[in-house]
């Protein structure tokens, strides 16, 4: 190390500092190997540039925050205020970070607010964000690039739940309604804004989650806003989106057509698919479906076979080879999809047959809390050598398959029938992630014949023994 370069070893450095996952004032330690560290990294501005005050936010946090500050000088910042109680005992009166905590904080970082880049604000309750979104009504944000407000609550998208606390419901506008010019990425994540002064322009990409129904904005505002965004590229709406008036036909569809991911978490069928309906993604490559009453309401068993069916009902007859020209329209087009991402959806296999064959460009498939019926559907069409069948290959271009809790068995007789089977791209990376069960221990059966058969192992704690595999 001692040979490398300044400007290398900064690098480095910068590699390790910015990483997310790691704790920035990891910068301070680096300074305490030597003094040519030291020298380097108090000089080195970018290495400060990433600033997070986090729950209790005590004094140390406040005076490295100060030092990082001062240290960053002119180096566009990255910011966290995670407000966030892991006791909370989910009373909104006796949290421990109230909004007054919040005013406490912001004066430290308010006047570095020309070098903001990026602004991310967990908060448990609504005081805090409140605080937040009236402090920096008149803030000037030249280079703010993304902005994510959470309130990170999903139970207030439960079906039938408002907005509280009552007395905060008046809506602010965000950063007091003024267009930023280098504005692009917005999250809201159960935090409703004033939808008509508040300037989202020029986004590529913008999140509403878990709201209150009763705080989105209407349909005309939600249009409004989207062709603000003519550039949009990504769009999730997870619970509830715009509300919609049924007695109204003045809206009969939304074009996004630069549009290439959509995520869509879906609370009341009828409310999904009406929304849906009107949307019109040409472009659409990326698409994330949940079930999001599997989160708000974790007791209740649910079925998502409708929503699923609703789905491909609107797509090209399944037996068309999608390989020439679109004879039909469809709101939202799964036959150009190239990722599709799964969470919670539970369906039979018939279904999950006919859904994924309305899939033919798909390259990438992520299921998690989806159960094996899924991956029984993609097996269901694979012909066996010498065996002839009309029916098409399912995902005939699938090359990457991610899952959640699998019957091992399953995913690797999967695996070995896309791989003895013409006609379909054979699976080049699969992993089997392990969530709610334990992992096969690295030295049992079951684990050296996923390995064999090329399919990567990841997450939960191996178990302490394989006396129940069957081989």
């Amino acid at each position: 190390m001692d040979q490398l370069p300044n400007e290398i070893l900064a690098y480095i450095f910068a590699l390790i500092i910015l990483d997310p996952s790691e704790n920035p004032a990891f910068v301070s330690k680096l300074g305490q190997v030597c003094s040519r560290w030291r020298a380097l990294v108090v000089s080195t501005a970018s290495l400060w540039s990433r600033i997070v005050l986090a729950y209790p936010m005590n004094n140390p946090q406040l005076v490295y925050a100060a030092i990082a500050l001062e240290r960053s000088a002119a180096h566009p910042l990255d910011i966290l205020l995670d407000c966030r109680d892991p006791e909370w005992d989910w009373e909104e009166e006796t949290h421990n970070f109230q909004g007054t905590h919040m005013q406490s904080i912001l004066p430290l970082i308010l006047p570095h607010s020309s070098r903001w880049k990026k602004i991310e604000v967990l908060s448990d309750t609504w005081a805090p964000v409140h605080a937040f979104l009236q402090a920096t009504q008149e803030t000037p944000l030249p280079i703010l690039e993304s902005a994510s407000l959470s309130r990170c609550n999903a139970y207030f998208a439960a079906p039938g739940e408002t907005f509280q606390p009552e007395s905060m419901r008046s809506p602010i506008a965000l950063f007091g309604g003024r267009s930023l010019q280098s504005l692009r990425d917005v999250s809201l994540v159960g935090v409703h804004v004033d939808w008509d002064k508040s300037a989202l322009v020029h986004l590529r990409r913008l999140e509403f989650k878990y709201h209150s129904r009763d705080v989105m904005p209407t349909i005309h505002q939600f249009l409004r806003i989207l062709g603000q965004c003519p550039d949009l590229l990504e769009l999730s709406i997870v619970g509830w989106g715009p509300i919609l008036d049924p007695k109204s036909t003045a809206v009969t569809a939304i074009e996004l057509p630069s549009l290439q991911k959509l995520s869509f978490g879906f609370i009341d069928m009828s409310y999904s698919t009406a929304l849906l309906s009107l949307f019109q993604l040409p472009s659409l490559r990326k698409l994330s479906l949940e079930d999001v009453l599997r989160v708000v309401t974790p007791l209740e068993d649910t079925d998502t076979s409708g929503f699923l069916q609703w789905l491909y009902t609107f797509q090209p007859t399944q037996r068309a080879s999608f390989a020439g020209t679109l004879q039909m329209s469809s709101s939202i087009p799964l036959q150009g999809v190239q990722e599709l991402r799964l969470q919670s959806i539970r369906s039979d296999t018939l279904t999950f047959t006919r859904f994924f064959q309305c899939f033919p460009r798909l390259q990438i498939l992520s299921c998690h809390d989806v159960p094996d019926n899924a991956l029984v559907a993609l097996s269901s069409t694979i012909q066996t050598a010498g065996r002839q069948s009309n029916i098409p290959h399912l995902c005939p271009s699938l090359s990457e398959l991610h899952f959640q809790d699998a019957d091992p068995s399953l995913l690797m007789d999967l695996v070995a029938a896309r791989t003895a089977c013409e006609g379909v791209t054979p699976l080049r990376k699969v992993t089997l992630e392990y969530v709610r069960v334990p992992r096969p221990s690295p030295d049992s059966p079951t684990f050296a014949h996923l390995e064999r058969s090329g399919i990567s192992c990841v997450g939960g704690t191996p178990s302490g023994s394989e006396t129940s595999d069957s081989e």
